[in-house]
């Protein structure tokens, strides 16, 4: 995955170095020059799915091979090591209370 900057001056760059940089040298900020898909595996076993799982699998098209699965599996876990309640807003819509985590 290739990251380019919000400013589109900056070349574009790979996911280490879109985050070691953090911001592009034009002052933009990196942004995928794609946003991935969700599986429909995924989509069909959220429900039975651990949120390690989930997180792995959403983290995973943004890092590629850049990080070994073994390794991304391990960040994932450690993202979502905290409680984010699904909440109703309305018929048919939520929304996850990240504001519980550490960051």
């Amino acid at each position: 995955m290739l990251y380019y900057s919000t400013n589109r001056v900056s070349p574009t760059v790979d996911f280490k170095e879109a985050t070691i940089n953090g911001q592009a040298p034009d002052k933009g900020l990196y942004f995928p020059e794609k946003i991935p898909t969700l599986s429909t595996d995924l989509i069909k076993n959220l429900k039975s799915a651990s949120k390690d799982a989930i997180a792995f699998e959403v983290m995973r098209p943004y890092v590629g091979d850049e990080i070994p699965a073994d390794d991304l599996a391990e960040i994932a876990s450690s993202a979502v090591s905290f409680d984010f309640p699904l909440v109703a807003l309305d018929d048919d819509i939520y929304t996850l209370e990240l504001f519980h985590g550490p960051t």
